[in-house]
């Protein structure tokens, strides 16, 4: 594989269209395939989609084989997905004029049924690669191809849609469940090599129909602790993919090499979230092949600019109402931008979890790390802060639960912690499932090892003999006493952590419910923004997550 030298990219914003050196789109044989991953409804942040239109019409102009492309995650993460279950980002998404996209975990949060009302709303291709449907109603994907081959003028690109295996844990379970069984599988089981198998298969497929390059649009994340979901653990166990795109764990990569199973370069790229960056692959007629991120454009496409600004219109109704004022921030994330919510205590899981403690008045409450989604800032706190921080619109329900099942629950959420949890600016022994706690002390000792089981779904069937979590406390009558595993407490959190298995957290399944839709979670930060006074309660963290 020939790669040739990166662009300058400071050269690139200034001579903007014309930096392909071409003047004719029949002298212009270049492919050019711009990708995008991991937008989460930031469609006016970093880039923005107008200036990405703009940069897509330009290139346009100057070459005949221009595609744009998604790896996921593209329909929830904001107001305009949340408030509308994802239908706006979709209308904006057929504006852009997307070729190809694939499905991220965070399609499936509005559930499956309606993630395929979305399907029939959207004028772009789709692609699925590894669904497996074992059910007897509808299978969503029937119709979705499993690879897409594109002809340019006698050059076959192939495209793969690489669903992570562990969107089962990382949604919704029970969306992909019919009769509380599930029936939505994307491959996982067998340490990996059945979704290995079924790529290599694929890619073997794709080939023999002539295809030039084989590109995968993959949703699996770079990092260790998706392995072995995880991109490089699948590049390293196939053979015959060209380029991966890759997204879900938010990695800034240009143009990173991996050796597959025999040994040669797979191009690696990935370009952050929310447009941070937005990446082309070119291929020129010699087959040299080159990715160029960008993170800027000097022009935007005016009509995507008044999609945008009409799509915001309608939500400013309701996202300018103020809920109240604060003078320190509620973090979850550190001074470098690591999400710390998801290995650490912060004061934004702080009062997240009291909130929904307050509003369903339990003695306990906890929120997934992963539910917690955004800092809210020094000043006045509208409707839209509180959303952002809690953007998918779970209901907050409540259950009776023995000290026991707690303790697991902890035992699993815990089971990434790490010491650290950052290294050279990057996260570690982040997990979504990190619980964050109300009415709660605990210590997480970090020189054991997790002891935890899990299903082929990576779903929790139990803990061994060793605990890393001890000195769980209970705030009892303003004081914290030792958790009692025979005791019933009543627990708090979203119907996604206690009643669906939310990351594959199973420890409250079989708990008697007390109310399962009280309210939605946004509607529980703003009843305790506009009804507590809580001063500076939350200018630090509490203490309540000890780590050692």
């Amino acid at each position: 594989m020939k790669i040739r030298k990166l662009i300058n990219l400071l050269l690139i914003i200034m001579i903007g269209a014309t930096l392909f050196a071409c003047t004719k789109k029949e002298e212009a044989q270049e492919i050019c395939i711009v990708f995008t991953s991991d937008v989460h409804c930031g469609v006016d942040m970093n880039f923005t989609f107008a200036s990405l239109k703009a940069y897509v019409e330009d290139l346009k102009e100057e070459h005949e084989n221009v595609l744009l492309v998604d790896c996921g995650d593209y329909l929830q993460g904001g107001t305009i997905g949340s408030l509308s279950k994802g239908e706006l980002v979709v209308k904006l998404m057929n504006d852009m004029e997307y070729d190809i996209v694939t499905f991220g975990n965070h399609e499936f949060d509005y559930g499956v049924e309606r993630l395929h009302e979305l399907m029939g709303e959207m004028n772009f291709e789709k692609i699925a690669s590894n669904v497996r449907y074992s059910g007897s109603k509808e299978n969503i994907f029937a119709d979705i191809p499993e690879y897409i081959i594109k002809d340019f003028k006698g050059t076959k690109v192939a495209f793969l849609g690489l669903l992570t295996p562990d969107s089962v844990t990382s949604s919704t379970p029970k969306f992909f469940m019919e009769d509380d069984e599930l029936v939505y599988n994307f491959y996982s089981g067998n340490d990996g090599q059945d979704f290995y198998d079924k790529v290599q298969s694929l890619v073997d497929e794709v080939r023999s129909q002539g295809a030039d390059y084989v590109v995968a649009l993959s949703h699996l994340g770079s990092e260790i602790t998706g392995a072995p979901y995880d991109s490089l653990s699948m590049i390293s166990h196939t053979n015959g993919i060209d380029v991966v795109f890759d997204g879900h764990s938010h990695s800034l990569i240009t143009e990173d090499l991996y050796p597959n199973k025999d040994g040669e370069d797979v191009i690696l790229s990935s370009v952050g979230t929310q447009l941070q960056e937005v990446g082309t692959l070119f291929i020129d007629k010699e087959g040299n092949m080159q990715i160029v991120h960008l993170t800027e454009y000097d022009r935007q496409d005016e009509k995507l600019t008044q999609s945008v600004a009409d799509v915001y219109e309608q939500l400013n109704t309701i996202l300018s109402q103020k809920a109240g004022e604060i003078d320190y921030d509620l973090k979850i994330t550190d001074e470098e931008g690591i999400r710390m919510v998801r290995a650490r205590e912060t004061n934004m899981g702080d009062l997240t979890c009291d909130a929904y403690r307050y509003v369903m008045g339990t003695d306990i409450a906890v929120i997934n790390g992963g539910g917690v989604r955004a800092d809210i800032k020094a000043g006045e706190v509208l409707y839209q802060d509180l959303f952002n921080v809690t953007p998918y619109q779970n209901n907050i329900a409540s259950i009776y639960a023995s000290g026991q099942q707690i303790m697991d629950a902890l035992e699993f959420a815990y089971r990434y912690t790490e010491g650290i949890y950052k290294l050279d600016g990057n996260a570690v022994g982040e997990s979504g499932a990190f619980l964050q706690i109300s009415g709660l002390k605990c210590t997480i000792d970090t020189s054991i090892q997790a002891d935890i089981m899990v299903d082929e779904n990576s779903m929790f069937t139990g803990v061994g003999e060793r605990r890393r979590v001890k000195d769980v406390m209970v705030l009892e009558n303003g004081e914290y006493v030792p958790i009692d595993p025979n005791k019933i407490y009543t627990v708090a959190s979203t119907d996604y952590v206690l009643l669906n298995a939310g990351d594959g957290n199973t420890a409250f399944k079989d708990c008697e419910i007390i109310s399962a839709a009280e309210m939605v979670d946004v509607e529980a930060l703003w009843k305790y923004f506009t009804e507590v006074d809580f001063g500076d309660k939350y200018r630090e963290s509490d203490d309540r997550i000890k780590i050692e």
